[in-house]
C-alpha cells in the first residue's frame, strides 16, 4: 500500500510540474507578440475611482524635461511625479501586474510568470537615450513612504513599420498614434487621491512640450466610468480609419479616445 502512496504522489507532483512548465513556456512564447503590440492592453485600471483636480503648477528638474504636477498644494506635499528609473521597472512590472490582473493576485505560479513578462515589455520599451524627448515612463512617489504607487507611459515616437525596418526594437506592425498614453495604474491602497488625474494632467503638459497638439489613448469599450471621465476631461471617441484601424483591431474592445491640447 505505501509502494502505491508513494508512486500516487509522484504522479501529482509530476502533474504539477508538466502544468507549471506549460503554463511557462506558453507564457515565454507570448513575449514575442508583447513585443510587437505596443501597448499591449488598454490600461485604465484606476480610472473607477479617480477624481477631478484643480490645477496648479510645480516642478522638479529631471532628464531633459521639466517635471511637474497639476494637482493640488496637498497633492504636491505628499507626491512627486518623475521620470522612473531603470530600477525600479521590478516595482512597475508587479503594480501594473495588480493593477490590470488582480485575478492572479492568489495564483503563486502565473502571478510571477505575468509580473515576468510585464517587465520584459517594460524593459524592451524603456526609453533610451535618444527617446527622452518623445518617450516618458512616468511614476508617481508617495514621498511620506518611498514608494512608488502609480504608473503611466506617454509616447510621441513615430515607429517605423516592421516591413520597413523589421530592426528598429520598438517597430511595429502598424503606426499606432501618437502621443499615446498608456499603462495608467495606481496602486489599490493609493486610489481616490487625485493621483491618476494627475498623471493624466501631467502627460497631457509633457505631450504640449513635445509639440503635440493632441493625446490619443485606448479605453475598453465597457469600461463606462473610464469612458465618461475623459469625456469629462475634454476627450472624444473617434472612429479610427487607415494605420489606427488596424492598430484598434489588434486590441481588445477598444475604443480610441483623442483630445486637442490647448
Amino acid at each position: 500500500m505505501s509502494d502505491i502512496m508513494k508512486m500516487g504522489k509522484l504522479i501529482r507532483v509530476a502533474l504539477l510540474s508538466a502544468s507549471f512548465f506549460f503554463f511557462y513556456a506558453r507564457a515565454l512564447l507570448t513575449v514575442g507578440n508583447l513585443h510587437q503590440r505596443r501597448p499591449t492592453h488598454v490600461r485604465a485600471s484606476c480610472l473607477k475611482s479617480m477624481p477631478a483636480t484643480s490645477a496648479t503648477a510645480s516642478s522638479i528638474d529631471k532628464g531633459t524635461h521639466d517635471i511637474g504636477t497639476t494637482s493640488t498644494s496637498q497633492f504636491q506635499n505628499e507626491y512627486t511625479i518623475r521620470e522612473a528609473l531603470y530600477s525600479e521597472l521590478q516595482v512597475i512590472a508587479s503594480l501594473v501586474t495588480a493593477g490590470f490582473h488582480p485575478e492572479l493576485d492568489s495564483n503563486p505560479i502565473l502571478r510571477p510568470i505575468r509580473v515576468l513578462l510585464e517587465l520584459d515589455r517594460l524593459q524592451n520599451n524603456f526609453p533610451y537615450p535618444g527617446d527622452e524627448n518623445r518617450h516618458l515612463y512616468l511614476v508617481c512617489e508617495a514621498k511620506k513612504d518611498k514608494k512608488v504607487v502609480a504608473f503611466c507611459d506617454i509616447d510621441a515616437r513615430i515607429p517605423a513599420k516592421k516591413k520597413e525596418n523589421p530592426f528598429l526594437p520598438f517597430a511595429s506592425i502598424v503606426n499606432r498614434p501618437h502621443p499615446y498614453f498608456s499603462d495608467l495604474t495606481v496602486d489599490p491602497n493609493y486610489r481616490r487621491k487625485g493621483i491618476a488625474s494627475s498623471l493624466v494632467e501631467e502627460g497631457e503638459r509633457l505631450a504640449k512640450e513635445m509639440n503635440c497638439q493632441e493625446m490619443y489613448l485606448g479605453v475598453a469599450s465597457t469600461n463606462t466610468v473610464a469612458l465618461d471621465l475623459y469625456s469629462n476631461m475634454g476627450y472624444e471617441i473617434i472612429v479610427p480609419t487607415g494605420d489606427i484601424l488596424e492598430f484598434v483591431k489588434r486590441q481588445e474592445g477598444v475604443r480610441m479616445l483623442r483630445r486637442t491640447l490647448n
